[in-house]
């Protein structure tokens, strides 16, 4: 492991969002991130006047100041699956979808495409798969919401969560679903249907703060998942196939025999396992600290050998995946 530097570039507070080029590895504070597909841009958002803005990575030059996303509160989250679509999510607990104007290679204003409708309290992360046409919403009311992200229409709605969505995720491989809420993690399918969930930690300090879904080969051939707390631990899971005993359906009897015991049948569930935790402090000095910075965002290189974790102070660190 080691503290990565940006240099001049370096974010002016806790991480936001990561974007691990094939040269380099660029990285913006919370509430901002980078556009595709030359990452040039960034997207910010979280004024007093609920303003977002367009600006040039590395800088605080501001290119436009959108003012008509104010009408809709505070905005809390945002998404980029498009070098022309923008997503934003807050207070006001919709989810509004934008279409980027641009004239002569210059962006010039932001046009409603579509405001989706369905949460009843703040939406506070947002998740995007062009691949699967699919958009996640996670909100205070603990629900999570799938949405058509072609058609722009609702397509089912995940059962209620323990906690507040804190951070969702898609893979772009297998469409699997990530959804965190406090220390809790759940994974589904595509179409919304449970594959596992675990508790990660316990009390507050281990509530989920991020998430990644990585799948190929230089992880695993399943399903490992990355979380970040605010304990600042980075733990790695992995899907496993467990064998299950569970009661059958007895046959009819009749009304004199004996009753007999309901026969047992076995299915293969998938269970999530911890792999391993990863611990800033130690990594560091070789000892565990209890005032660990809490992990803001997390990414992971092109090749898929290098882990990225960002946290609350600005800083972001490499692990070797071999390591």
């Amino acid at each position: 492991m080691y503290l990565f530097s940006l240099g001049s570039e370096s974010p002016k507070g806790a991480i936001g969002h990561i974007v691990p080029t094939e040269k380099t590895i660029l990285a913006v504070e919370t509430n901002k991130m980078l556009l595709p597909p030359h990452w040039s841009r960034t997207f910010s958002w979280g004024f007093d006047d609920f303003s977002c803005c367009l600006g040039s990575y590395g800088s605080d030059k501001i290119l436009v100041t959108f003012e008509n996303l104010a009408a809709w509160g505070r905005c809390l989250c945002a998404a980029c699956p498009s070098p022309t679509t923008i997503i934003t999510a807050g207070t006001s607990a919709v989810v509004c979808v934008w279409e980027l104007s641009m004239t002569k290679g210059r962006a010039t204003g932001l046009r409603l495409k579509q405001a989706l409708y369905g949460h009843t309290q703040a939406v506070t992360c947002l998740a995007a798969s062009v691949t699967f046409s699919l958009l996640v919403s996670g909100s205070q009311d603990r629900t999570c919401i799938l949405w058509d992200l072609d058609h722009l229409t609702h397509v089912a709605r995940l059962p209620a969560h323990r906690d507040g969505i804190s951070a969702v995720a898609i893979s772009d491989v297998s469409g699997t679903i990530v959804s965190c809420a406090g220390a809790h993690l759940s994974l589904w399918d595509v179409n919304g249907q449970p594959l596992a969930s675990i508790t990660t930690a316990w009390g507050p300090e281990g509530a989920i703060t991020c998430c990644y879904v990585v799948e190929g080969p230089a992880w695993d051939t399943s399903h490992v998942i990355i979380t970040g707390s605010r304990d600042g631990m980075v733990r790695i899971w992995k899907t496993e196939d467990v064998k299950m005993s569970v009661p059958g359906q007895a046959a009819p009897e009749e009304p004199w025999a004996p009753s007999s015991p309901s026969p047992r049948v076995h299915r293969w569930e998938k269970n999530l396992a911890l792999c391993r935790e990863l611990d800033v402090s130690v990594a560091l000095t070789g000892k565990p600290s209890k005032a660990n910075s809490a992990v803001t965002a997390l990414a992971v290189s092109r090749n898929q050998t290098k882990l990225l974790v960002g946290d609350e102070k600005g800083r972001i660190f490499c692990w070797s995946a071999e390591g």
